[in-house]
């Protein structure tokens, strides 16, 4: 087994990889993102592990952030994800990073973690020292298509509703520049990273809710896993709450997201409730986060 760099080069072959190696998640449909998208702080670098001419294995680091790790499963236990993993904190602590952590990268991840029901990698990862670093995460799915809660008629209503209380619910522009500036005031983190790459979706993947010209809500899909239809992120600045603007941005984006996917993924949620209550939640996935001082 050798490791290398990997490059877009290669992105053919590694979705060979990654669509023998992930049962649970549809790293293939987001392969390029996953392994060569930049995050909010850092680049990628991709590595790849060669088994003769054969490109058995992929991983992706990203500052601190081990942000992708596979191993087609004939080739596993031969060292090819050891390496891998090697490879990759080798790198973060070049960089300067003290302490690794899988999959959770703010801005652009795969998953919130790994998937509970993936014991072999979860073990697999313990065994090399990664230990559980808070509580499960979980995603929800939504049925966007077919569920009553889930229209354009609704999604109509419940904007004209704002609109009685003197808001504006408008799609946003992909150039609202403007729009960006004042998350990055309001929210911070990796939110206008994510809000950026939504502007960029075709149709743009984000909602506002305005008033007097001033943002006071948003809410935005295909920001990452972008051609997923995961739904984030999205926030109501706190003046603005309990006025129905998040029901009214998530009812826009849902209705976004049902004309391409049957279901919306609520990806690392806070408030259950309010989704379950808004357009029904149809089944979850919960993720472990892992990680491991360099």
């Amino acid at each position: 087994m050798r490791v290398a760099p990997l490059d877009r080069s290669h992105l053919s072959l590694a979705e060979l990889v990654l669509a023998d190696a992930c049962v649970l998640d549809r790293a293939t449909e987001v392969a390029e993102e996953k392994l060569f998208g930049a995050g909010p702080s850092a680049p990628a670098i991709a590595f790849g592990s060669w088994d003769g001419d054969e490109l058995v294995g992929v991983a992706a680091v990203s500052s601190k952030w081990l942000r992708l790790i596979a191993v087609v499963p004939h080739a596993r236990r031969k060292g090819a994800g050891a390496a891998l993993l090697a490879a990759c904190e080798v790198h973060a602590r070049t960089s300067g990073e003290t302490r690794m952590r899988v999959l959770d990268q703010p801005g652009n991840y795969l998953a919130p973690g790994v998937d509970e029901r993936n014991t072999y990698v979860v073990g697999w990862l313990e065994r090399r020292g990664y230990a559980r670093a808070s509580e499960p995460r979980e995603n929800v799915l939504i049925a966007v298509r077919d569920n009553p809660r889930v229209t354009e008629e609704r999604a109509v209503e419940l904007a004209r509703i704002a609109g009685t209380r003197g808001y504006e619910v408008r799609r946003a522009r992909s150039d609202e520049i403007a729009l960006l500036d004042a998350v990055r005031t309001e929210f911070g983190g990796a939110w206008p990273f994510e809000l950026e790459r939504a502007l960029g979706h075709d149709p743009v993947g984000a909602h506002v809710a305005l008033v007097d010209g001033s943002y006071c809500a948003f809410a935005a899909h295909d920001g990452n896993n972008r051609g997923l239809g995961w739904f984030g992120p999205t926030g109501t600045w706190p003046a603005h709450r309990g006025k129905g603007l998040g029901e009214a941005l998530l009812l826009a984006c849902l209705v976004d997201v049902g004309k391409e996917h049957a279901h919306c993924e609520v990806a690392w949620i806070g408030p259950r409730p309010f989704y379950d209550k808004v357009a029904g939640i149809t089944s979850e996935r919960r993720f472990i986060a892992l990680a491991r001082d360099l």
